[in-house]
């Protein structure tokens, strides 16, 4: 039993193989944005087919996250060529865009089974 005056100091020492530790969190950080990316593109595929438009102001609500984080994400996919943003209409799949939703909302069908 620990006293509580008493602290435990962690032991910390050197990172062994340190290039296989940043590599781990690179992938890491690439697995993160991928879903990203893919909550993105099959959110507005279902918007599209349920609404015939995208909004931000819908995504942002749908997605619990706020508008100029959403504007964000669409600036890198529409960088990417996924999406199309046209001023006054709203959020657009580009062919690439669809075919990427459809790939993560089967992958997601998928894990649902």
């Amino acid at each position: 039993m620990n006293h509580p005056n008493t602290r435990v100091k962690p032991t910390i020492g050197p990172i062994k193989d340190l290039e296989n530790h940043v590599e781990g969190f690179k992938q890491v950080r690439e697995a993160h944005r991928r879903e990203l990316i893919d909550d993105y593109l099959e959110l507005i595929s279902d918007l599209i087919h349920e609404f015939g438009e995208v909004r931000q102001v819908d995504m942002a609500a749908r997605l619990g996250v706020s508008q100029p984080t959403v504007a964000k994400m669409l600036k890198r996919l529409a960088a990417a060529g996924l999406i199309q943003q046209i001023p006054y209409r709203g959020v657009f799949l580009t062919q690439e865009g669809e075919s990427l939703a459809q790939q993560s909302r089967e992958r997601h069908a998928i894990v649902e089974e």
